[in-house]
C-alpha cells in the first residue's frame, strides 16, 4: 500500500518549509516517490489515484518505454526458459529488437511500426561493418517476431497497452528448398578424413540422427550393444550444462546400426575400456567436447575430404534421408528423430518421401475392369431420406 511522507527542511536563513510525497511500489516491486505537494489533501488524492493505477496495472503506462518494460518482462520470462533459450532471447532482443523499439513508448508502437521493422529486418545484411551479400534468413526474422510478440502480448495481459500491435503482420516467405546433406558415401569419406573423438561423434550424428547436444551428453551406459540401441535421456548445452532433452518425445531409444556399433566398439577399446558413467566425447573426462571446436574440426574434415560445405546439423538430415530411402515410415522416423509429431517430420522431409504408386494404380485399375477378381472398394449406400450429394 502507498503511504504519505512529510519532508521538512530549514534554509540557511532560518526559514522552514515542508512538502508531502507519496511513497509506493509499482507492480514490479520497484519503489517510487511521487509528489512534492504543499497540501496534505493533494498528496492524499494522489495516493488514492496511484493505488488504483497500480492495482489495475496501468501505472506509468504513459511514460513506460519498451526497453524499461523489456527489462521487467525478461526477468519474469527467464524463470520459465532453459539457459540456452534465455541466451537466444537476450541475443535476439539486443541485436534485432531493442535498437528499433527500445526508446519508443510502449503504447506508441503500432502495427505499421512492427511491419516496417519486419520488412527492414528481412533486408538487413549480415556481418556488421564488414557486411556480406547475405541477408538475415526468414527463419531468423520469424524468431525475432515470435519473441517480440510474446513480449507485447504480456504487456497486453498486464494492461499496460490496450492491444498488442502484432496481429496480421506479414512475415517473409520461408522457402525451405532442398535440404543440404551428405550421402552415405560422402559420410564415409568424412569419417576417413576425421580423427577421434570427433570422428566417432560425426558417425553418431550421421548414423543415428541425434542432435549435437544429445550426442555430447551420451555416457557409455547409454549405448546398449545388446539391445542394439542408443538411449537418449539428456542433452548438453554450453550455457545450461546437462539437462533434459529438447522435448518429452526427445527421450527415446534409437536403433543402433551394425556399422555404427562396430565403430563405437573400437572407439570404446581405444579409450581404455571406460566406466559406464564416462562420457563418450570429452577431452577432460568431465565436460563434453566444446561445440565450437567440434564445428571447426567438422569443416576441416569436409575440406580434407573434398566435400561440399554443409552444417553439422545436416548430418541429422543425412540420417533421415537414408532411412526414408530404405523404406522407413514417417512415424518410425519421427520416433527416431524425437520430433513432437509426425506432422513436424513431414514438414521437413516430405519432399524426400518417394512413394511408388504403380502397384496401387494397377490394383485400382482392376476395380474398373469387368469380370475382374479384384474386390471393389466398399462404397456406403445413401440412407433413404438423406441428401446423397453430401
Amino acid at each position: 500500500m502507498a503511504h504519505i511522507r512529510k519532508q521538512t527542511w530549514t534554509t540557511k536563513n532560518g526559514e522552514k518549509g515542508s512538502r508531502y510525497y507519496v511513497i509506493f511500489k509499482d507492480a514490479a516491486g520497484k519503489q517510487h516517490k511521487n509528489g512534492g505537494f504543499k497540501l496534505k489533501k493533494d498528496a492524499e488524492a494522489a495516493r488514492k489515484r496511484i493505488e488504483a493505477e497500480v492495482a489495475a496495472g496501468t501505472y506509468g503506462r504513459e511514460t513506460l518505454t519498451f526497453a524499461v518494460f523489456y527489462e521487467r518482462w525478461i526477468k519474469t520470462k527467464k524463470k520459465s526458459l532453459k539457459p540456452g533459450s534465455w541466451v537466444s532471447y537476450e541475443h535476439t532482443f539486443r541485436l534485432h529488437i531493442l535498437p528499433t523499439f527500445g526508446e519508443t513508448l510502449l503504447g506508441d508502437i503500432t502495427s505499421m511500426d512492427v511491419q516496417t521493422w519486419i520488412d527492414e529486418l528481412a533486408e538487413k545484411k549480415l556481418g556488421g561493418k564488414k557486411q556480406s551479400e547475405k541477408t538475415i534468413t526468414p527463419a531468423t526474422v520469424a524468431r525475432c517476431f515470435r519473441y517480440f510478440r510474446a513480449c507485447m502480448k504480456q504487456a497486453e495481459a498486464w494492461s499496460l497497452i490496450d492491444r498488442a500491435p502484432t496481429l496480421k503482420i506479414n512475415l517473409p516467405r520461408n522457402d525451405n528448398g532442398e535440404l543440404d546433406f551428405l550421402e552415405p558415401a560422402d559420410i564415409l569419406k568424412l569419417l576417413d578424413a576425421a580423427r577421434d573423438p570427433e570422428r566417432s561423434l560425426f558417425a553418431v550424428l550421421a548414423m543415428s540422427g541425434l542432435r549435437l547436444g544429445e550426442a555430447l551428453a551420451l555416457r557409455w551406459r547409454d549405448v546398449n550393444f545388446e539391445m542394439r540401441a542408443i538411449i537418449v535421456e539428456r542433452s548438453w548445452s554450453y550455457h545450461g550444462g546437462f539437462g533434459k532433452p529438447k522435448t518429452e518425445t526427445s527421450r527415446r531409444a534409437v536403433g543402433l546400426l551394425d556399422a555404427l556399433a562396430d565403430l563405437l566398439r573400437d572407439f570404446y577399446h581405444d579409450q581404455g575400456s571406460p566406466t559406464p558413467d564416462d562420457l563418450l566425447f570429452t577431452d577432460d573426462g568431465v565436460k563434453p567436447l566444446d561445440p565450437a571446436n567440434v564445428r571447426k574440426r567438422f569443416l576441416k574434415a569436409l575440406e580434407d575430404a573434398g566435400l561440399k560445405h554443409v552444417t553439422m546439423h545436416s548430418l541429422r538430415h543425412s540420417y533421415a534421408s537414408t532411412m526414408l530411402g530404405y523404406g522407413a515410415s514417417v512415424k518410425a522416423l519421427q520416433r527416431a528423430l524425437g520430433h513432437a509429431s509426425a506432422a513436424m517430420t513431414l514438414n521437413v522431409y516430405s519432399h524426400l518421401i518417394q512413394e511408388d504408386m504403380n502397384a496401387t494404380l494397377a490394383k485400382a485399375n482392376q476395380a474398373f475392369v469387368r469380370n475382374s477378381n479384384v474386390t471393389p472398394f466398399p462404397v456406403k449406400k445413401a440412407v433413404s431420406g438423406q441428401d446423397e450429394g453430401k
